[in-house]
């Protein structure tokens, strides 16, 4: 018998998540980042809605924190997804 839910059930007997379970990690995750388009909301490069997200995020961010000079976005290689932003601080404060 089969149910339509979110639930799998292990060799032990205890029932974790479908998406917390390690065939859907492996299934579509990014050999050089690691990230999974399939089990999280990714920003992508080649969205254009994304890179105005991010710039918009960027020129907030920038605002509010006087003392940070520069914010870069770091896109993966392999799949093009956002992982991090890397930010330089002004040294005169």
């Amino acid at each position: 018998m089969s149910f339509k839910d979110n639930l799998i059930k292990r060799k032990n007997g205890s029932y974790s998540l479908k998406s917390k379970s390690k065939k859907v990690q492996k299934k579509g995750t990014c050999i050089e980042c690691g990230q999974n388009g399939s089990t999280r909301d990714l920003m992508y490069e080649y969205d254009s809605e994304d890179v105005i997200n991010v710039r918009e995020y960027m020129e907030d961010h920038l605002v509010t924190y006087s003392n940070h000079q520069t914010m870069t976005p770091v896109w993966c290689p392999e799949c093009k997804a956002l992982t991090e932003y890397r930010i330089s601080l002004n040294e005169s404060n």
